[in-house]
């Protein structure tokens, strides 16, 4: 199975690559559904695409908006100057865009958006008679879903979410008659409630109030965030082809400690065959970027797992990133950081390395400032600095891993 990691701008698409991404999706332009701030310009697109195919990665473009007709032929421009870039797919949902470039260059694939809704077995043969190469299936569905769809059309691709935040309208579809009614929007059924007056009262008062949504928001509509690590051989099993990380608002901590672990399972799963275990140190990495309660949204019904989180509408974050490693000079025994946010003489440090399985710890018993040769007791974001690295461990820490200190 292919393991997308997302990349909102070319750091981020660089260190997807570095911690084991085998490939990453991206936007350019105002066409991808994302904020403009993950948009890639086509200088940082041409140099993200040749720094995957260096390393032997692919690179995927998101223009997957629904387009009106003042949309299209700039879209269509952006997408011929990023096949001519060497862009190996291109993520669409609309038909119309679709019909545009479905033969401009047979070399790039194409990949139908989960926002097209795709959730059966003919819905996918129409596609595949339409070009389509391979398809984000629709959230909703359940593994034994996706296997069934496999079996009737084992000659497409099926990608499907695997990490990452959700909303209630999963694949674009909203959930709300679903949730309060068991009268699905999907199925036809709506009970339009998002347009129903609500009131609030508290147990043992007999008043009613106004519900009223405050700076922090009301907690209905707040998923938990989705996380399949613990269901590589389900997936496997169901036939899936590719596993898709969400997050292209994310750090680049966030996408190398993501990226990092679903690297590990994957391996261990290929590697290890039948002998095959889940690691729960995968389970408590994932714990340590910042999330919400997990679950395993649609996939396993079986298990009934809760898909809101209505406590509050802040993540959970116990770890901060703070910094990436410039250069190990190992004999003198130190670092040389670039810091992101505050550390301080006396933490103690976790190092995400590529090159190693195991996360690397340092003590920060002093800080040299890169520029001054003066000691620190802090260091702040933009920052370069030198930390103490074990002497007595034999092994050399790579260019641009991660550091991060619990909270």
């Amino acid at each position: 199975m292919e393991l997308l990691a997302p990349a909102g701008n070319l750091e981020r698409l660089k260190t997807a690559v570095r911690f084991g991404a085998d490939a990453v999706y991206c936007g350019v332009g105002s066409y991808s559904l994302r904020a403009p701030e993950t948009s890639f310009t086509p200088d940082d697109l041409a140099e993200g695409i040749r720094f995957a195919h260096q390393h032997n990665r692919q690179v995927y473009l998101a223009i997957n908006i629904f387009p009106f007709d003042e949309d299209l032929e700039e879209m269509k421009a952006y997408f011929k100057q990023a096949v001519q870039m060497g862009i190996d797919a291109v993520i669409v949902s609309d038909p119309g865009f679709l019909s545009m470039i479905r033969f401009f260059d047979s070399a790039v694939k194409i990949h139908l958006s989960t926002q097209a809704n795709t959730t059966n077995s003919e819905s996918v043969r129409f596609w595949k008679e339409q070009g389509v190469d391979r398809i984000v299936l629709a959230r909703e569905l359940s593994l034994s879903q996706i296997s069934e769809i496999k079996k009737k059309v084992p000659e497409m691709e099926l990608e499907v979410f695997v990490h990452g935040a959700m909303c209630i309208a999963y694949s674009g579809r909203c959930l709300l008659s679903k949730y309060l009614n068991d009268r699905s929007a999907n199925r036809g059924l709506c009970t339009q409630p998002c347009r129903w007056e609500y009131q609030l009262r508290e147990t043992g008062r007999e008043e009613a109030q106004s519900i009223h949504e405050d700076a922090r928001g009301t907690y209905i509509l707040n998923s938990r965030d989705l996380c399949m690590i613990e269901h590589i051989p389900e997936l496997a099993g169901a036939g899936v082809d590719g596993l898709k990380i969400e997050g292209r608002m994310k750090t680049a901590y966030y996408v190398a400690a993501v990226t990092r672990v679903y690297r590990a399972a994957l391996n261990s799963f290929y590697k290890s065959g039948n002998s095959y275990a889940f690691n729960s140190e995968w389970l408590e990495e994932l714990n340590k970027v910042s999330h919400r309660p997990y679950t395993t949204g649609f996939y396993l019904p079986e298990k009934k797992t809760e898909t809101e989180y209505t406590a509050k509408a802040s993540p959970i974050k116990n770890y901060d990133f703070v910094g990436t490693v410039d250069e190990h000079k190992p004999d003198e025994n130190r670092i040389r950081i670039r810091a992101r946010n505050r550390f301080s003489v006396g933490d103690v440090l976790e190092i995400l390395d590529p090159q190693y399985p195991e996360v690397i710890k340092t003590r920060v018993d002093w800080i040299i400032s890169d520029e001054t040769g003066s000691s620190l007791d802090q260091a702040h974001n933009s920052y370069i600095v030198y930390i103490p690295m074990p002497g007595e461990d034999d092994f050399i820490i790579s260019k641009y891993a991660m550091l991060r200190r619990l909270t």
